[in-house]
C-alpha cells in the first residue's frame, strides 16, 4: 500500500496583509487530513484568524479571536474533498470581511 502523500503551501491573496495557509494529507485521491488557516498581518505579525479543518473526527470551522477564544461551527458541503476545496474558495472571496472583524476585536480589547 501506498503512503499518504502530505503537501503544504501558502496562498497569497494580499502579499504583507493576508495569506491562507493550506496543507493536507491524501491516499490516492481522498484527502484524509487537511488545514486551511486565514493570517493577516498586524503589527508585523502574522495571526491566525480563520481555520478550517477535520480535526477531532469532523469537518469545521475555527472562528478564531484575538483573545485566544475561538467558536467552532461545523461544515456540511459534502465529503472532506469538498470540505477542503470549499475552505480555500471561502477564504480567497472572504478574507476581507474575516479580517475587519479580527482587526475590529483587537481593538476593542
Amino acid at each position: 500500500m501506498a503512503s499518504p502523500v502530505e503537501r503544504s503551501w501558502f496562498i497569497r491573496v494580499s502579499p504583507g496583509e493576508a495569506q491562507i495557509r493550506c496543507s493536507y494529507q491524501r491516499h490516492k485521491d481522498q484527502v484524509l487530513r487537511f488545514t486551511v488557516q486565514l493570517e493577516i498581518m498586524h503589527e508585523e505579525r502574522w495571526h491566525p484568524t480563520v481555520r478550517y479543518d477535520n480535526a477531532h473526527g469532523f469537518c469545521h470551522r475555527d472562528t478564531l479571536h484575538p483573545d485566544g477564544s475561538q467558536d467552532k461551527t461545523r461544515i456540511f458541503v459534502g465529503d472532506v474533498n469538498e470540505t477542503f476545496t470549499f475552505a480555500i474558495e471561502d477564504l480567497r472571496t472572504n478574507w476581507e470581511g474575516h479580517r475587519a472583524r479580527y482587526l475590529t476585536e483587537m481593538n476593542d480589547d
